[in-house]
């Protein structure tokens, strides 16, 4: 017999009659760095075209004018942030974005390499502001966090923005700027800038993530988030009109683990249930935080977990992270770890993609339907961001499907899967994340390669597929730039 956990709630299997992971009926309940820059695309409010990862621009002509507003609720807008724009017969209408990711926006400090302290040492307060005190210049800066994401999927063709907190300091002109280039634009998350709404630990300042390096390949990280206290924003209680405004308008959110270091549950269920009320499709990736969200000792992080898997419809994480989620053993069949998110009290998820790696992915439903792909095999960079920038290609799969049941379900997730890994291929070739995640010129080279029959468990056809979604998907992004 088999004792599984799942936050609180404990219950047991047997493999005669069980072959599933099963919950009780009640509950009480990383690291995304970053790297070098490949190649850019303009905002979508200059008059320049955007390429979508093909080709190279002056960095200077994509940037923006610099303009400041005020929001209803007190917060400052700058250059990237969210607007209203005209629609075709010239009135205000508010753009509806395919996808927009909720917090966790930072910039990575890449230091020169050299010795890394031990972890006892590094995770002070004392280390972390000597970093400070002492970092390098802007050209060691890197987007970070959910910024891989959002790169990643516009790069695919999606329209993306972020709701998230950026300080009125270099380092959050710089994110809002580079995001900017990319054609992602931001929405303030916290409402107001008065003293209320600030916690001891000032929210006030962007998330800054020091990247340490010993230039023998081993990697090491310092911020707030590793610090504490938790959640950093803890006396935000709701986000701001700008940010309500954005989860209005989009098809889908993009939620990682990291979000819960920022707000309170209360404030990400909050938003989560705003976009969902209005339609949109909710994508959880617990990341590296995994571990957290069944500490017993902290109902914070299991009241997390609840808000995050009662309100997604597409779980992605790897085995591990699934096996830390669920006290699943590691090594079970992914359809084990699909079959115990479904049957968590409360789940509305319909999807669970389990990422594996060099071996592919598989993509679970929650009728019991299940595919499994390979993965293109490249000369590898370092494998930072791969998961973040693949999800951008499962939004778009999960909303051509929403848009057009009519569908065929298996052709929809082997496509989708084989554009993701091809995607999360295409970044491993690069050093770091943030803007060097995968561009669509390498991913159109990759999934050529697997049409032609070259890439190991990966159908050709499925492939060619694939090609074309992407192929459309960055047509009709052209289309759209070229209307507005």
């Amino acid at each position: 017999m088999q004792s599984v956990r799942f936050g609180a709630t404990t219950t047991t299997t047997t493999p005669a009659d069980a072959p599933f992971v099963r919950w009780a009926t009640t509950c009480t309940g990383g690291r995304r760095s970053s790297g070098a820059r490949a190649s850019t695309t303009t905002t979508r409010t200059t008059t320049r075209t955007r390429t979508f990862g093909f080709g190279n621009q002056s960095r200077n002509d994509a940037r923006r004018a610099t303009t400041t507003n005020t929001a209803k609720d007190g917060s400052r807008r700058r250059r990237g942030s969210f607007v209203r724009r005209a629609s075709g017969n010239g009135e205000l209408s508010s753009l509806e974005y395919d996808v927009v990711a909720l917090g966790n926006l930072c910039v990575d400090v890449l230091l020169p390499p050299g010795p890394i302290p031990e972890p006892s040492a590094l995770k002070t307060n004392e280390t972390l502001g000597e970093l400070a005190r002492t970092a390098p210049a802007r050209s060691s800066w890197e987007l970070g966090g959910n910024c891989n994401f959002l790169i990643a999927a516009s790069r695919l063709g999606l329209r993306a923005a972020c709701a998230g907190h950026v300080g009125r300091d270099p380092y959050g002109e710089f994110l809002i700027d580079e995001l900017a280039i990319e054609g992602v634009e931001h929405a303030e998350l916290i409402p107001g800038e008065d003293e209320r709404t600030r916690s001891t630990r000032s929210p006030a300042d962007t998330l800054i993530c020091f990247v340490l390096s010993d230039g023998a390949g081993a990697h090491a990280f310092c911020s707030r988030y590793d610090l504490g206290p938790w959640p950093l924003m803890r006396d935000v209680s709701e986000v701001s009109n700008e940010a309500r405004e954005v989860l209005r308008s989009c098809r889908a959110v993009f939620v990682n683990g990291f979000v819960f270091d920022e707000l309170k549950p209360s404030a990400v269920g909050q938003a989560l249930k705003l976009a969902r009320s209005n339609g949109a499709g909710i994508f959880f990736d617990p990341g590296p935080r995994s571990f957290t969200f069944v500490d017993e000792s902290n109902p914070s992080r299991m009241e997390a977990l609840n808000v995050a898997l009662t309100n997604s419809d597409v779980v992605l994480a790897t085995e591990e992270e699934l096996a830390a989620l669920t006290g699943a053993a590691l090594g079970a069949p992914p359809e084990d770890y699909a079959r115990a998110i479904f049957e968590y009290p409360g789940s509305t998820a319909e999807w669970v993609v389990v990422k594996l790696g060099p071996a592919g992915a598989m993509v679970v439903t929650r009728d019991g339907h299940a595919v499994r792909v390979g993965c293109p095999k490249v000369k590898v960079g370092d494998t930072v961001g791969c998961g973040d920038s693949s999800a951008g290609a499962y939004v778009l799969g999960y909303l051509r499907m929403r848009a057009n049941p009519s569908l065929e379900l298996d052709d929809v997730l082997r496509t989708t899967a084989t554009l993701a890994t091809h995607v999360g291929s295409a970044t491993a070739m690069n050093v770091g994340a943030g803007r060097n995640v995968a561009n669509a010129e390498t991913v159109m080279n990759l999934l050529d390669a697997a049409a032609r029959g070259g890439t190991d468990g990966v159908d050709s056809d499925v492939a060619t597929r694939a090609q074309q979604i992407l192929r459309d998907s960055l047509t009709a992004a052209k289309d759209r730039v070229q209307v507005v």
